[in-house]
């Protein structure tokens, strides 16, 4: 499972990133904080096809 979050930068910019390594730059907070939830999202369905092959 992944936890992404955002920071926003000194430029109005934001970085959406996670602890398994995941970045991305993005010109709003919002559009930040859309690529990190889309983030979670993603991982949390990859982990659950994965889990329901075993």
């Amino acid at each position: 499972m992944c936890y992404a979050d955002t920071a926003t930068n000194p430029d109005g910019t934001a970085t959406a990133f996670c602890y398994c390594g995941w970045t991305e730059e993005h010109p709003t907070p919002d559009a930040a904080d859309t690529a990190a939830d889309t983030h979670e999202r993603a991982t949390d369905a990859a982990e659950a096809a994965f889990a329901a092959t075993r």
